[in-house]
């Protein structure tokens, strides 16, 4: 299968910075964090890589790596992409699955900031 994805624009918004990529989920309020290995499939997944691409790129499991898809989709924080794939430089294979982790502490301030409307 080589579906490609992107970034459920304009609903979220993303920045990797320091090996960290840092997700904010506008509709809902709730805010992510993806180090290390999971910053560096976040980064491939949203500039359109397949399963199969990411993993020969940057030797992950290919099941980790599409259950780490699953829950961004699930999350709603990526979907079918809908424009030609971009290129990716400059990534380093960091060693680890990646992972996702979910806050949702600021969710009431979040979603009342009338920046994102």
């Amino acid at each position: 299968m080589n579906l490609r994805y992107e970034v459920n624009k304009p609903d979220v918004v993303d920045e990797s910075v320091d090996g960290e990529a840092l997700i904010v989920h506008l509709g809902t309020g709730a805010y992510y964090s993806a180090r290390g290995a999971g910053d560096v499939a976040w980064q491939l997944i949203a500039a359109g890589k397949s399963i199969e691409e990411a993993c020969q790129s940057h030797s992950f499991d290919s099941s980790v790596l599409a259950g780490f898809v699953e829950h961004l989709l699930a999350e709603q924080l990526i979907r079918e992409r809908t424009l030609p794939p971009s290129e990716v430089n400059g990534l380093v294979s960091v060693p680890g699955e990646p992972q996702l982790e979910k806050y949702t502490d600021m969710q009431e301030l979040l979603l009342l900031d009338p920046i994102h409307d």
